[in-house]
Order: structure tokens, then C-alpha cells, then sequence
């Protein structure tokens, strides 16, 4: 039997983690960002490898939704509530945007070539090994990452995930105050502190500010939403309609 947390001690322990990430970056990215590269390797290698042992052990026949033409038989076949599965579909591509929020620190061509060879191959694969599980045991679907994890690599897949969450919420708080600034310099955003937290590197910076206006949104959706599938469901909402705003502008 595995062994799952419950809800309000993830809860507690996102908030504490939220508190201390916040709380840290006054002290600049460069500290711990020696530790990214690797830990999201291992996060997307370790995902690679659980996938690909609940396809083989599940539902091999898995793979074949790959194919496109599945979606349209779904939306087909269910209408309007196939449409309403959209926000938790959107989760599968959420993030994406961020990898161009700061070309400034990474180009384009390092973008392309990673999100092709290792991020995309790496979702695909942990997504179809998790549905491979759910065709087993679909009463899990509340829970199907963790509890589709082989009872082994539970907590070591526990804290790689967890330490992923830390530098992909770092990743999208750097993004912010790179968009600031940029907003600040086109005098379209109040004024706020712009602290440079490296001599060498020219995109680390910090707001305090912005920082702890983010710190409490995002402590009180965490406790609002307490986790779960009405705080991914909004998520995905909110990353369809940035999308959709975002093509109409471009119009």
C-alpha cells in the first residue's frame, strides 16, 4: 500500500516552502542556481524511466494516443464537456511559455533544442505512463502521478519533485521581475525597487515589492484552493485565456 499525504499536510508544507523561496530571494538567483540544471535533468530522467515502466507494465497499447486524430473522435464523441476537460488539458502545456518569458538569459536556438530532446519526450512519456496506470486503476485519478509511482522510488521521486517545483516557481519569479523591470523602463508599471543581486550577471535582479505581493497571492490561492484539481483546474483556465489573449493581440 503506498503512502500518500494528506491534503492538509501538503498544504502546510507548500506554504512553508512558498514562505521560505520568497523569503530567499533577496539573496539573488545565483546562489542556488547551481543546482538547477542538474536537478531538472534528473527530475525529467527519472520521469522518462517511471513512465516508461508503467507503459510497458500497464497498457503498452498506450502510446497510440499520440496520434492526433484521438482528439477529435473525444470532442466528437462528448461535446460540450470535452470542452470543459480544456483547462485540465491545458496543465499538460502550462509552463511552456515561461521557457520564452526571458530570452534575455537563454536564447532561442538553447530553447528550441531543449524543449524538443529532452522536455517534450520527457512529458510525453510520464503522461502515457500515467494514463497507462489509470487504465488499471482509474479510481486513482485524484492522485495519478504519485500514486502511479512504483512503491520503491516513492520519496526519492517525493523530494526530486519537490526540489523541480522549487526552481520551476524560481524560474517563473525571476520571469516576473525581468517583466517588470522591462515595464518599468517602458513607464508602463508603478515604481517600484529594482535591486541588481549579481555584479556579472545584468538579468538577476530583485523587487522587493513585487516579491512579497507574489509571496501573499500566492499563499492565499494555496490556502483558498487548498491544492488539489479546483486549484489545476483554474490554473489551466487562467493559461487558456492568456493564450487566447495573447493571439488576439498579435491579430
Amino acid at each position: 500500500m503506498k503512502v500518500l499525504l494528506a491534503a492538509d499536510h501538503v498544504v502546510f508544507m507548500s506554504v512553508i516552502m512558498l514562505i521560505a523561496l520568497f523569503t530567499f530571494q533577496r539573496c539573488g538567483t545565483s546562489k542556488v542556481s547551481f543546482c538547477f540544471t542538474p536537478v531538472m535533468l534528473l527530475w525529467f530522467a527519472t520521469n522518462v524511466s517511471v513512465g516508461i515502466y508503467n507503459i510497458l507494465e500497464y497498457y503498452p497499447s498506450v502510446l497510440k494516443a499520440i496520434s492526433p486524430h484521438y482528439i477529435v473522435k473525444f470532442v466528437s464523441r462528448n461535446g460540450k464537456t470535452a470542452w470543459n476537460l480544456l483547462g485540465a488539458v491545458f496543465l499538460s502545456i502550462t509552463g511552456a511559455e515561461a521557457m520564452f518569458a526571458d530570452l534575455g538569459h537563454f536564447n532561442k536556438r538553447a530553447i528550441q533544442l531543449a524543449f524538443s530532446f529532452v522536455v517534450y519526450p520527457s512529458l510525453v512519456l510520464s503522461y502515457a505512463g500515467e494514463t497507462a496506470y489509470l487504465v488499471r486503476y482509474p479510481e486513482n485519478i485524484n492522485n495519478a502521478y504519485y500514486s502511479s509511482l512504483p512503491k520503491p522510488v516513492y520519496w526519492p521521486m517525493f523530494v526530486i519533485s519537490t526540489l523541480a517545483a522549487v526552481v520551476a516557481s524560481q524560474s517563473m519569479i525571476s520571469a516576473t521581475f525581468s517583466i517588470v523591470k522591462q515595464s518599468l523602463a517602458l513607464g508602463c508599471f508603478p515604481r517600484v525597487n529594482i535591486i541588481h543581486t549579481s555584479s556579472k550577471h545584468e538579468g538577476q535582479i530583485y523587487s522587493p515589492e513585487v516579491n512579497y505581493i507574489l509571496m501573499i497571492l500566492c499563499v492565499t490561492l494555496v490556502l483558498g484552493f487548498k491544492g488539489g484539481v479546483e486549484l489545476a483546474n483554474a490554473y489551466g483556465k487562467h493559461h487558456s485565456d492568456f493564450f487566447l489573449y495573447t493571439d488576439n493581440l498579435k491579430i
